[in-house]
């Protein structure tokens, strides 16, 4: 019989497993990074689209036939534009502002940058921020103004008093509806990144 050898090899001390790398990006970050530039360049067209309007004006509506009724709408439409440049204007810097956390995220989470989490972050903290200013003022001065617009166009008809108030009801069901469904994205991204997967992969990164 074979007696156990009295010699142990040494302990090694002081050496640690080498930790996990994870090197390929979840498709999560591949997508909502696609996504962010995509739509960070469609907020800067609206931006721009409603600077445009605040200070030009809407060129589509001299396109309206010259009729009694339609110049009424004219004028009215101009009349809510008119009362509606602070919130346009501030709508528009907004979506400046929000647009350049946005773009700076999308190109560092492609890029496989370590600090496109914080960026994305940034973005959609902003946004949320941006959303609740927007709702505010949607109360305070948009809805206002469309209520008072559609009393102006349909005054030249003929059309009872209930049908003003299922127009104006529209409006602003839509203006508020509008808001709150812009806050989907911004939410979605604080949740689908901020889970524990694709964190751990922002965390493996090198830079």
């Amino acid at each position: 019989m074979h007696e156990p050898s009295p010699y142990q090899p040494p302990l090694q001390q002081g050496v640690h497993p080498m930790p996990c790398i994870i090197t390929e990006m979840p498709p999560v970050v591949k997508v909502l990074g696609i996504l962010h530039l995509v739509f960070a360049g469609f907020g800067l067209l609206g931006a721009v689209w409603g600077l445009f309007i605040a200070i030009i004006g809407n060129p589509f509506m001299k396109l309206m036939p010259a009729t009694p009724q339609m110049s009424a709408q004219w004028e009215a439409q101009l009349a809510m534009q008119e009362k509606i440049k602070p919130f346009t204007l501030t709508s528009t810097a907004l979506s400046l502002l929000v647009a350049i956390p946005m773009i700076i995220a999308g190109i560092k989470m492609l890029g496989k940058r370590k600090d496109g989490l914080k960026w994305s972050n940034i973005y959609a903290v902003s946004s949320l921020g941006a959303k609740a200013v927007n709702l505010v003022l949607t109360f305070a001065i948009l809805i206002p103004a469309m209520q008072e617009m559609s009393k102006g166009m349909m005054g030249g008809t003929r059309l009872p008093g209930s049908a003003e108030t299922i127009m104006g009801g529209f409006m602003v069901g839509g203006a508020i509806v509008g808001v709150i469904l812009t806050c989907v994205y911004p939410l979605l991204t604080l949740v689908l990144l901020n889970r524990a997967a694709p964190k751990a992969w922002f965390a493996s990164l090198a830079k």
